[in-house]
């Protein structure tokens, strides 16, 4: 079975624009998910990033 890899800390990072920018842009709840980015697990991350639509 193919098992994808990914650059967790660049994941990490586009998490944090993408959620950054739904902040300045007039959704200051978004902080609180800036906020949970940075204690989410590699799998996390992975799993977050496909529903932000990331990869």
């Amino acid at each position: 079975m193919y098992q994808e890899t990914y650059d967790i800390e660049e994941l990490r990072a586009q998490l944090r624009d993408y959620y950054g920018t739904a902040m300045m842009s007039g959704f200051p709840a978004a902080v609180i998910d800036l906020g949970k980015i940075e204690r989410m697990d590699d799998e996390e991350i992975v799993e977050e990033a496909k529903k932000a639509g990331i990869i």
